[in-house]
């Protein structure tokens, strides 16, 4: 069995069984699998970021910002018991959103590039009109928090944006991972922010999760084989 399938299957089931843990109010089991989530993805990536010949900025970027997501997850844990724990989650994705645009904007196959955003604007109208609405919808229920939601928004909005400006800067197998993971990444917390400040969802551990972890896989994966091209092209 391939050393990525092996990974993929005990992600999933890692994944699998934290989503169940959640959804059957197993509260131990949930808060001591979560962290499990993204140390996987960062074992898994530091292992192959050794490996690799190109050990360059756009590889620590990415462990970076998923080295900040983990510290998020670990903060969200604890959220319930005192509200400086969500503000802190949120510091820590929005730090990794801002490590992922600056690693996302890391490209090689610049014999291939164009601007896709300027080609492509009604894409960028779509991210920026979600962005808008979704922000809209929600901002009466904020309180305090709207001023740091408007910015984690705009934020996270860029950051599928540029994920979205890859297009034909990198191989097409590391575009479509990386531009999946920030679709979801926008989708999951998405589904945090009305199930936190509008209402309550049903099965809203296992939508936001599932979202989460398809995110930060997508991304994983689109950054090794990135790595893994730049270093076949450099042979």
């Amino acid at each position: 069995m391939k050393r990525d399938t092996l990974f993929s299957i005990v992600y999933f089931l890692v994944l699998a069984a934290h989503i169940f843990a959640g959804e059957l109010d197993q509260q131990v089991l949930a808060s001591a699998s979560k962290p499990a989530i993204l140390g996987l993805l960062i074992v898994y990536f530091v292992v192959n970021l050794l490996k690799s010949k190109q050990r360059n900025s756009f590889g620590y970027l990415i462990l970076v910002g998923l080295i900040f997501s983990l510290g998020g997850d670990v903060f969200l844990i604890f959220q319930g018991e005192a509200s400086i724990y969500f503000i802190l989650g949120l510091g820590s994705f929005l730090i990794a959103h801002v490590v992922y645009i600056a690693a996302f904007t890391k490209t090689y196959l610049v014999n291939h590039e164009i601007k896709f955003l300027q080609k492509y604007g009604w894409a960028m109208l779509l991210v920026v009109a979600y962005g808008w609405f979704f922000f809209n919808a929600i901002k009466d229920f904020l309180g305090s928090m709207i001023g740091p939601v408007l910015v984690y928004t705009m934020v996270i909005s860029l950051m599928l944006l540029i994920a979205l400006n890859r297009f034909r800067k990198v191989s097409t197998a590391s575009f479509l991972w990386i531009a999946a993971g920030a679709f979801f990444f926008v989708a999951s917390d998405s589904l945090l922010a009305w199930n936190k400040f509008v209402r309550e969802l049903d099965h809203s551990h296992l939508l936001i999760m599932l979202t989460y972890g398809l995110a930060q896989y997508g991304i994983t994966r689109g950054a090794l084989r990135q790595l893994r091209d730049v270093s076949l092209k450099s042979m």
